[in-house]
């Protein structure tokens, strides 16, 4: 009491506290006015606070509301001062999406929550009381990067991204693909679409069109063209690659100074590709001319036509190059200056900026960049040099070559001849609608309508033929590759002690064969992506749950997937009977080898494959029908 009549009388307002049971809160349950002292105040306050031996910080504004409510005479109980310190209780680290991460997510938006894992810390009461956290166990530590296009955003524990695109965690590195990029010519933007976003909220043209701007568009966007692709995305409920979402236009480039063929003449540099390139190897073919026919008309450039970005910057067109012609044998130059005759008749050749008419066609060197592809539309071609990698030579009758066919593309209507040898390591082939003759093939790749004569080895090739392959007259070794033949095969050797591995065999199937299968592979791919679609349920119940405007266009689709069905079963059927009359064409075919058979060999007839296991020595292989079997005498 005497404690109490001093506050009372004391000078200066005086607080008394009271402290909760469990020491965690502090708060003002007397208040006694001052006696002609200091007013009450905050700072009053806390230094009565401190000077109960409080060392945590008082709450300011709760202070504040204490002191204004002992002035007004307001209540002040239950207002916390003094607050202790709670144990932090353990926590494992926590990585949740926002939303579907299938879908887009655009600037600013917050997409994953990221809460780090704590450890547990001991609390402590008002009155200096260490309080002991519930959880004792010790959580593992996670370590989580941002990536390109993210940041972080502290107060809601996040990342959001700063670009549109597809968030993605990969190893625990957080970061957003792009969902469009410019072209690097930067004349359009190309994306995928998506119909709606990470939220499930519907992309609007208007939401892309911003996008586009942020990236520096300023051309015009097909806002129309834009909002079909968003419905046929929502349509289909699957997203479309590879859209185009704005375009600007590619600068035409003007055209060089060309000669006009009036008779299909070889171009001089070249021939342009499908980019607008010129092709150095392909110039056209050779085509025969009369005497005082006029061959060509000679040009003169284009400046071309200039594009536009997607910033809305002129892009210039490359202006085309002059063409200057001169006049090689046989050729004849108008009047006008720019119309050529022929004196003579032959062969129209445009080589190194020289017109001529040649009566025969020969290539006195190599063919190459000197001579670019060789193609007549009549007549043979002679070679005699070597045709060199990448070139291509053609003729609708014969090819002789005094060199080598070196990696080269060669067609004749009828033999191909090669003094040399043909050496194919990057590539190439020869078809021939006759014979092809050669002194060796190392990589070789041949097609051939009748028979393929090689002296020599024939080394990792693969060669088909109509007629027969027949290597006898000097080592006459195949080694390696894979060598079918429709007539029979006969050889010196095959194979090789070292095991390389070699497979010769006869051939029944036909063009048609292939053509058949592909077609049926073609259906059946077809009848799954419908199943795959649809599902596999009969069509009284795909119909049935589906809404009445969309069943129109579900029928046709069941309708189109039943004639796939009827389709797949009729080729099967042709494909069958082809197999039956291919096993009769086996009979009397053979494989001749006349020397050695190494083991490892493969000897094929048609689907059917012999492994030989041991060395054998002049061998005949051929189809069993009774024993449905290859085997040899």
């Amino acid at each position: 009491m005497t404690d109490e009549e001093s506050l009372k009388t004391c000078p200066e307002a005086v607080f008394r506290f009271a402290m909760s049971e469990d020491g965690m809160k502090l708060g003002v349950n007397r208040y006694f006015p001052p006696n002609g002292g200091a007013e009450p105040s905050v700072a009053l306050l806390k230094a009565q606070v401190a000077a109960c031996g409080v060392r945590l910080p008082v709450d300011e504004d709760a202070a504040r509301r204490i002191v204004e409510a002992v002035k007004t005479g307001g209540e002040f109980r239950g207002i916390t001062l003094v607050r202790g310190i709670p144990p932090r209780e353990p926590r494992e680290a926590t990585l949740a999406a926002l939303g579907d991460l299938q879908f887009p997510v655009f600037p600013e938006d917050r997409f994953l929550r990221f809460r780090p894992a704590a450890k547990a810390a001991v609390g402590e009461s008002i009155d200096g009381r260490a309080v002991q956290p519930s959880g004792t166990f010790m959580p593992k530590a996670v370590k989580v990067e941002m990536g390109d296009n993210v940041a972080w955003d502290a107060a809601a524990e996040s990342y959001y991204s700063q670009t549109w695109g597809m968030a993605q965690i990969h190893d625990n590195v957080v970061s957003v693909t792009p969902a469009a990029h410019i072209t690097h010519d930067e004349v359009e933007v190309v994306g995928t679409i998506y119909h709606k976003d990470f939220r499930g909220e519907r992309i609007t043209t208007e939401r892309i069109e911003k996008q586009l701007r942020d990236m520096g568009v300023l051309i015009p966007v097909d806002l129309e063209a834009l909002a079909a692709k968003l419905r046929q995305a929502a349509d289909m409920n699957m997203p479309l690659p590879n859209q185009v979402l704005v375009k600007g236009a590619h600068p035409v480039p003007g055209r060089d100074g060309w000669l006009e063929s009036l008779v299909a003449t070889r171009e001089e540099t070249g021939t342009e590709d499908a980019s607008g390139r010129l092709d150095f190897r392909n110039r056209g073919v050779y085509p025969m001319v009369n005497t005082g026919q006029i061959i060509g008309r000679l040009h003169p450039p284009t400046a071309g036509e200039g594009g536009i970005d997607i910033y809305g910057k002129t892009i210039p067109p490359h202006a085309g190059r002059e063409l200057k012609i001169h006049l090689g044998e046989n050729v004849l130059l108008q009047n006008d200056g720019v119309t050529y005759s022929s004196k003579a008749q032959g062969v129209a050749v445009m080589e190194q900026n020289t017109l001529s008419v040649t009566q025969c066609l020969v290539v006195q060197g190599n063919v190459d960049l000197n001579s670019g592809n060789v193609k007549v539309e009549h007549g043979s071609i002679k070679v005699l040099g070597s045709i060199q990698a990448g070139f291509s030579v053609s003729a609708p009758k014969h090819v002789l070559v005094e060199g080598s066919i070196e990696s080269a593309t060669v067609y004749a209507g009828g033999l191909v001849e090669v003094k040399g040898g043909i050496l194919m390591p990057d590539g190439g082939e020869i078809i021939s609608d006759g014979r092809v003759i050669a002194n060796y093939a190392v990589g070789a790749r041949i097609r051939a309508k009748h028979d393929v004569v090689v002296a020599n080895e024939i080394q990792n090739s693969v060669i088909r033929t109509g007629g027969r392959l027949i290597a006898l007259s000097g080592k006459g070794t195949v080694q390696g590759g894979v060598i079918l033949a429709r007539r029979g095969i006969e050889v010196n050797e095959l194979g090789s002690e070292l095991g390389v591995a070699t497979t010769v065999g006869i051939i029944v199937e036909e063009a048609e064969d292939e053509k058949l299968r592909e077609e049926r592979s073609r259906v059946v791919q077809a009848i799954k992506k419908i199943d795959a679609t649809l599902g596999t349920e009969p069509p009284e119940t795909l119909l049935a749950r589906t809404p009445e405007a969309k069943r129109p266009a579900l029928f046709e689709v069941i309708k189109h997937r039943e004639a796939l069905v009827l389709r797949r079963e009729s080729l099967s059927a042709k494909i069958h009977r082809l197999l039956l009359r291919h096993q009769e064409e086996m009979q009397g075919v053979t494989v001749k080898v006349k020397k050695f058979v190494h083991p490892g060999t493969m000897i094929t007839f048609g689907k059917h494959r012999k492994k030989v296991e041991r060395r054998l020595e002049a061998s005949t292989f051929y189809w069993d029908e009774e024993k449905r079997d290859i085997v040899f005498r």
